[in-house]
């Protein structure tokens, strides 16, 4: 996830469906999509593990994608129908979980009494988003009561729906949809509470400086998706880390810190959990996660465990 920061955090720091708002973009800016998605020959990374009882496959996820894009594998299926259980992120899917997610926004979504999002930005940051706004079918008074992570959650969100992105076609919602009555066991690494705090946390300061940075990036998203679609579905590691996580780490490190540093460093230990069980897991996390010297990949290893690309 992913959020308030820049486009690319928001989109695997965090996109809980809960925050998949609706929306309509002038046809002139969904057209700017420029890949023929139908065409890209997919094949996501996918990672694998084992003992003499255990075989955990970890799998990096885009929570929103195009429809066009044929991602699932023959070898994603077959791993997935020989998974006891599937691990996400968080649940936050099912209906009671949307219901409290819900909930949770009003909760820690919402500037307190008195203040707008307006107030908060710089007269810079309001005649950009005031421009912006518009062209993806918001108007700005309708953010006013947001903090500045949700607003720039659901401007992001309502701007990717346009260009053709889907919430059902995300990697969460296709897995789960497969799973369903099979009678794999379900797993969560986090509660969807976990996740909302994760974003409401970050310090206001923060967050209204990311808001400004954010809404230049909403203008050049088009490409950037392109790319970024692109690269998790043909494996191409490095450059999700450089997309997603470097300008993380260059521009708000304390983002960083907290949606990819500390979550990866609590997923390692409840891997190594699963591993010491038996059986065979599938483990479905934000592709983000995995790359780099924070990633879940070299965390593992650096915990002794030999993990092997597929």
């Amino acid at each position: 996830m992913s959020a308030q920061f820049r486009f690319r955090s928001a989109v695997r720091g965090f996109l809980g469906a809960a925050l998949l708002a609706g929306g309509t973009l002038l046809a002139s800016t969904a057209q700017a999509q420029s890949t023929d998605y139908a065409a890209i020959e997919a094949d996501p990374a996918v990672w694998h593990l084992s003992d003499a009882d255990s075989d955990v496959y970890i799998f990096g996820t885009f929570h929103i994608l195009p429809p066009g894009l044929d991602w699932l594998t023959e070898e994603l299926q077959a791993i997935l129908a020989s998974a006891d259980m599937l691990y996400v992120e968080a649940d936050v899917h099912s209906p009671e979980a949307q219901a409290q997610m819900q909930q949770l926004v009003m909760q820690h979504g919402l500037n307190p009494p008195g203040v707008t999002l307006s107030s908060l930005l710089s007269d810079e940051a309001n005649a950009a988003l005031a421009e912006f706004a518009p062209t993806v079918g918001v108007a700005p008074a309708m953010l006013e009561p947001l903090r500045p992570w949700l607003a720039q959650v659901m401007l992001a969100v309502t701007q990717m729906q346009a260009l053709g992105l889907d919430p059902n076609a995300g990697v969460e919602s296709r897995l789960l949809a497969l799973v369903a009555g099979t009678g794999t066991q379900m797993g969560y690494f986090e509660t969807a509470e976990q996740q909302i705090r994760f974003l409401a946390s970050v310090p206001d300061d923060v967050q209204i400086r990311a808001f400004g940075q954010g809404l230049a990036d909403l203008e050049d998203l088009p490409a950037q998706l392109d790319e970024l679609v692109t690269a998790w579905a043909t494996g191409e590691m490095a450059v999700l880390e450089d997309l997603v996580n470097g300008s993380m780490r260059e521009e708000t490190p304390e983002v960083y810190e907290t949606l990819i540093v500390a979550r990866n460093q609590n997923w390692v230990p409840q891997i190594a959990d699963i591993m010491a069980g038996d059986g065979t897991v599938f483990i479905a996390v934000g592709a983000a996660h995995l790359p780099g010297e924070d990633g879940v990949i070299h965390l593992l290893r650096e915990a002794g465990f030999e993990v092997t690309r597929q």
